[in-house]
């Protein structure tokens, strides 16, 4: 299977490197330490993943996210903000001007994997739909000068296309809540001075956690045999 790509884009070196590292026997991981060396890179790669640093210097990476929705080749790549700030009001702004997700620093890079790898799971299902809603189009559509397929095949065809649909619809939806519970339960036990306390929310994390592998296995079994 090819290795997915992402573009790392911190002015910090410290954390350029340790991202990398945490990253690297998972992913192949292009590093840039500022906006204008990311979207240098950006001209001869595709990445499946942006990770943005919030606050760089000269061009910060709200500016960069805006740039990067304005122009046709790029705005479709999916991007997680790494930020040091952990108000509600500047999560948000990520969110709205188009980000996936928004992980707060220090990161806990087990915690990383998991998001990184649950969004990539969503991309590779939305892909999938748009590959299926066009080879529905085109079953619908014969090409001139073709002989249009039996009925019978044709509805053949287009319930498994459908049954496809939907069984990765639903795995997206499910990804969510045991992320949902991770997120929490990790945010908790940053929080608590309890050992009993953090004990008991990395147990559950680590359930959710199992349970998103599950999922994902699911996904990617359901991939092998299509």
């Amino acid at each position: 299977m090819t290795r997915k790509k992402i573009l790392l884009v911190d002015d910090n070196p410290l954390n350029l490197t340790a991202c990398k590292k945490t990253l690297k026997d998972l992913y192949d991981v292009y590093p840039a330490p500022s906006a204008e060396k990311m979207f240098g890179i950006l001209k001869h790669i595709t990445p499946d993943l942006i990770l943005l640093d919030v606050e760089m210097p000269v061009t910060n990476g709200y500016e960069v996210m805006r740039i990067l929705k304005e122009n046709s080749s790029y705005k479709d790549i999916p991007v997680i903000f790494l930020s040091a700030m952990d108000d509600a009001e500047s999560e948000l702004e990520g969110l709205e001007l188009g980000a996936v997700d928004y992980i707060h620093k220090p990161f806990v890079g087990a915690l990383l994997i998991k998001r990184i790898a649950t969004h990539i799971a969503v991309i590779d299902g939305k892909n999938e739909l748009i590959k299926l809603n066009k080879s529905i189009e085109e079953l619908l559509t014969p090409r001139a000068g073709e002989a249009k397929p039996r009925i019978e095949d044709e509805e053949e065809a287009l319930k498994e296309l459908m049954a496809k649909n939907r069984f990765f619809t639903s795995m997206c939806h499910q990804l969510r809540a045991p992320l949902d519970t991770i997120i929490k339960m990790i945010e908790t036990s940053i929080m608590s001075d309890e050992i009993g306390v953090i004990k008991s929310n990395l147990g559950k994390a680590d359930i959710e956690t199992r349970l998103m592998l599950e999922i994902l296995d699911d996904i990617l079994d359901t991939e092998d045999n299509g």
